[in-house]
């Protein structure tokens, strides 16, 4: 059977949290008891008190869905949406089409959010209060209490927003689609709730962008109301289910956009645009100016939510400003000691994974040298920072390939570099650790998983006697090789025996638990 709407009156500040539902605004005449639903939150009550808060399960519309509206007239909105028990960040994108601003809210598990920025805020889009004063973000100056339920208003400038609205019919969302509940409300706005993108940085409004922390696997709405009490409303807004928050490396926060090196775990959200939903969720792989920036993959915990700005710096070149959880700022990080950076693997425990062939180490790693190229050469300085406070670890660095040639560095305790290049093989097998003689590889189990090559570049299969292994010297002695990384016990090899210039000398196969040449 369809519920049936009327016009109830509860104490506290949520339904979720009254004692008892009455008749009348005084609070005097106590309803009939039964259940009542608000907001997708049932409750029966009994004696004229309400029981347990349980959710309407039915009610509520899947996360992932876009909500569109338009009316002609003032009204409140109001929407539960089933974000279901998977825990992360859940995406709120929004767009106010009308020329008027609308206010917005989301709330999960009582604590209410309405914080909101926008693709290219601090980086051409202004977003600004009543009094035309640029704010960091929507919202910046309404941070109350988490039960507040303080919308903040977005869209275009153009309106005098701020004032106290009367009689604003209430709708709820039913099947996707807003239905009149038969409520009115009073809207008051203040300056602080507004955060509109100005008509000069952006027309129309920009798709802002809020971030729900869902941290409780057994809670599974969350309540998305729109305030639209200056007239005529356009709105368009998408919730996405849970997900955790794509992560970036960086330097601790720190007062300088000096440079230094990568210690710290961030995460971040990406921001949209488009006209209606599904919205296009940017694609950026780090953080850009207007994205947020969290401590934790559900968006809980802002970075440097403070007005003091603080920057993070990126792989030792990038220098990103936060200031109250927001970027507002990107460029190079200062370089203070005149060094150039440069690129390289980690340190290495030999040549042989640059120079025995097959995938070559990663070179993600930023550091620094002082000389005049743009990487070092024979006799330069290496740092691990940019101002040259710390010389890099001695040890062994791949750099770079070119033509099939891999060049390397190796790093003196003094900090003095000396370059080195190999020719690995092209094409790889793989060969298990020494073996004291041929038999043991038919008795043992060996594992078969180090690429190697010849110098002439053989397949497995075309491996022969004369045949020179490329690459770091061999010990003189007998190994199992395979055309994939394997083992003994279960795969297919040939045996080979090497001299001391890794001149292939014998070839071999098992015959059951004996080694025979071949």
């Amino acid at each position: 059977m369809a519920a049936s709407y009327s016009v109830y009156y509860f104490d506290g500040l949520s339904f979720a949290n009254a004692t008892s539902v009455y008749d009348d605004a005084a609070l005097t005449t106590l309803s009939a008891d039964g259940y009542y639903s608000q907001n997708g939150i049932v409750r029966q009550q009994v004696n004229g008190i309400l029981l347990n808060a349980q959710s309407c399960d039915s009610c509520a519309v899947p996360c992932g869905s876009g909500v569109q509206a338009n009316f002609n007239q003032p009204g409140y909105f109001n929407a539960v949406i089933d974000v279901g028990s998977n825990v992360g960040a859940v995406y709120i994108y929004s767009k106010m089409n009308a020329a008027i601003p609308d206010g917005m809210v989301a709330t999960y598990n009582n604590v209410s959010v309405n914080r909101m920025t926008a693709k290219n805020n601090h980086n051409g889009v202004v977003l600004v209060d009543c009094n035309s004063n640029a704010v960091d973000y929507a919202g910046v100056n309404s941070q109350q209490p988490p039960s507040a339920h303080t919308p903040v208003y977005v869209g275009n400038d153009n309106f005098n927003t701020c004032g106290t609205y009367n009689n604003i019919n209430e709708y709820n969302l039913v099947n996707n689609t807003y239905v009149l509940s038969g409520g009115t409300r009073q809207v008051t706005i203040s300056t602080n709730q507004v955060g509109c993108a100005t008509d000069t940085s952006t027309n129309p409004s920009p798709v802002f962008t809020m971030i729900v922390p869902k941290t409780d696997p057994t809670v599974t709405t969350i309540e998305v109301e729109v305030f639209a009490p200056l007239g005529g409303t356009v709105f368009d807004w998408e919730l996405l289910c849970p997900v955790e928050l794509p992560a970036f490396n960086g330097s601790a926060l720190q007062n300088t956009a000096d440079c230094t090196a990568n210690t710290t775990q961030y995460f971040y959200a990406r921001n949209a645009t488009g006209n209606t939903s599904p919205f296009t969720q940017d694609s950026n792989s780090l953080p850009e100016i207007g994205n947020w920036v969290y401590t934790d993959a559900n968006g809980a915990n802002y970075v440097n939510d403070t007005s003091a700005l603080k920057y993070i710096i990126i792989n030792s070149t990038t220098a990103i400003g936060v200031r109250n959880g927001v970027v507002v700022s990107s460029g190079a990080c200062t370089n203070t000691g005149g060094n150039t950076a440069f690129n390289a693997s980690v340190l290495q425990s030999s040549i042989n994974p640059i120079c025995n062939g097959g995938s070559a180490p990663a070179t993600g790693q930023t550091y620094y040298h002082d000389g005049s190229g743009a990487t070092p050469v024979n006799g330069d300085t290496v740092y691990s920072d940019a101002a040259g406070n710390t010389l890099l670890t001695a040890g062994i660095y791949y750099l770079s390939s070119n033509s099939g040639v891999n060049t390397y560095m190796t790093v003196a305790l003094n900090g003095t570099v000396t370059l080195g290049t190999c020719t690995p093989p092209t094409t790889t097998f793989f060969i298990s650790a020494l073996g004291n003689s041929c038999n043991v590889f038919c008795n043992n189990n060996y594992l078969i998983n180090t690429p190697r090559g010849t110098t002439g570049n053989d397949s497995y299969a075309n491996v022969t006697v004369g045949d020179v292994i490329a690459g770091s010297n061999l010990t003189a002695g007998w190994y199992a090789y395979a055309a994939t990384s394997t083992n003994t016990n279960t795969g297919t090899f040939r045996i080979f025996q090497v001299d001391t210039q890794n001149t292939i000398t014998s070839r071999a196969e098992c015959n059951g638990q004996l080694c025979i040449l071949i």
